[in-house]
């Protein structure tokens, strides 16, 4: 037994060291590549009581709209979830960037909690409610307005189908202010697992500043395309073992900590406006313990 958990320590070492090293190596990737920048995110409602999810989020641009101040030129956010209950879970971002011809800065931190309404069981609905606080880190000239955001998380799964609908109301705040009225980001991904540990999917994202003052669809942006899914799930970890304290198990059994758990994810975005670049390609990993 004690030889059996020390190899299990070993392999769950080397599991975060791997997850970490690849972590490191895409963004250092994405990183070298023009016109990166980093803003897909689809959130879930699931909510477990100390688990720990640490992700990094990248993406590159081509095609990027003519304006006025100097486009990005690498943008990259850095994530931090913690479930403090089942129901509660609280997250820190940090985002990051680097305009044409400018050095390479922190452009803003951002807190965020999540409180979970209904949790799924398999197939059925699930349903969450999130609010954030976006500090801007402004450099020199720029001065960007702090932010606040809120709305639900909604998903619906049927068998290997699984939609995620991710609506978010938003208002600036603060002596930055240059919106006259809410803002509205939106994301959604309609999922299927064709495979074991394989998933492909369409996911779209969009925002609108100013819904007083949102002006034609053109001006918005707005973009959509396909995501292919790779979660391995703790099966490949721990040799396709069931995992301890699941129903039918012995209910006396000590708690032990969640199995680590490495995903990514990698699609391309197709812009449906002049305000949006004309594709991007987006990455995502995530390390869940």
């Amino acid at each position: 037994m004690r030889h059996h958990s020390y190899a299990l320590r070993r392999a769950q070492h080397l599991t975060l060291s791997v997850a970490v090293s690849a972590l490191a190596a895409a963004g250092l990737t994405i990183g070298t590549i023009k016109s990166a920048l980093a803003e897909f995110q689809i959130q879930e409602a699931d909510i477990e009581k100390g688990a720990v999810q640490l992700s990094y989020r990248g993406a590159v641009h081509w095609g990027l709209p003519a304006v006025e101040e100097p486009p990005l030129v690498q943008s990259h956010e850095f994530e931090a979830q913690y479930g403090l209950t089942n129901w509660w879970l609280f997250s820190f971002t940090l985002g990051t960037d680097q305009p044409n011809g400018e050095d390479f800065n922190v452009s803003s931190v951002e807190f965020e909690a999540q409180y979970q309404l209904i949790k799924r069981e398999g197939d059925g609905i699930a349903l969450a409610i999130q609010g954030g606080y976006e500090k801007a880190i402004n450099h020199g000239d720029e001065q960007n307005a702090d932010e606040i955001g809120f709305g639900p998380i909604v998903e619906l799964a049927k068998g290997p189908l699984l939609l995620t609908l991710n609506p978010l109301f938003t208002d600036q705040v603060g002596d930055n202010r240059q919106t006259d009225s809410l803002g509205f980001d939106y994301g959604w991904r309609a999922e299927y697992d064709f495979a074991k540990h394989w998933g492909v999917g369409v996911e779209m994202f969009g925002q609108i500043e100013d819904l007083a003052n949102a002006g034609s669809f053109n001006d918005q942006n707005h973009s959509i395309g396909p995501t292919l899914f790779w979660n391995p799930g703790e099966s490949d970890a721990d040799g396709g073992e069931e995992k301890e304290g699941k129903k039918g198990d012995d209910e006396d059994k000590v708690a032990v900590p969640p199995a680590m758990e490495f995903s990514l994810n990698v699609g391309l975005q197709f812009g449906l406006t002049d305000a949006t670049s004309d594709t991007a390609l987006k990455f995502q990993g995530e390390l869940n313990f």
